[in-house]
């Protein structure tokens, strides 16, 4: 599926990224499941229902690089060289362009009154 997409120059780095507009529904439930997959659960004895026993706090950061990740249609260099779309890419930049990839997502749509 052809997806708009918005470019955006990262301002430390000056490398350049075409980012999608919005997310598909298999990339939401991608995202979605990266925290739910953090999260380890029981049976309580009493009700026999799941309760929570313990989550992998990391998860947000996983859900950020993930979102980030789908959102991500294209990365290139400011000569032009497109850059892997991975984790380590994203770690490897300055805080500044991380922030302005964030800002670039995809938008949750306003809900209909």
């Amino acid at each position: 599926m052809d997806r708009p997409i918005n470019e955006v120059l990262l301002p430390v780095s000056q490398i350049k990224a075409e980012v999608y507009t919005y997310y598909l529904r298999g990339e939401k439930k991608q995202i979605e499941a990266v925290m739910l997959e953090s999260a380890e659960f029981v049976e309580d004895p009493e009700t026999g229902k799941p309760k929570l026993k313990k989550v992998d706090t990391t998860y947000r950061a996983k859900m950020e690089d993930k979102a980030v990740l789908l959102a991500i249609k294209k990365l290139s260099d400011s000569s032009g060289v497109d850059l892997p779309i991975e984790t380590k890419t994203l770690d490897e930049l300055p805080d500044e362009d991380f922030k302005a990839l964030q800002y670039a997502l995809p938008a949750k749509q306003p809900k209909k009154k």
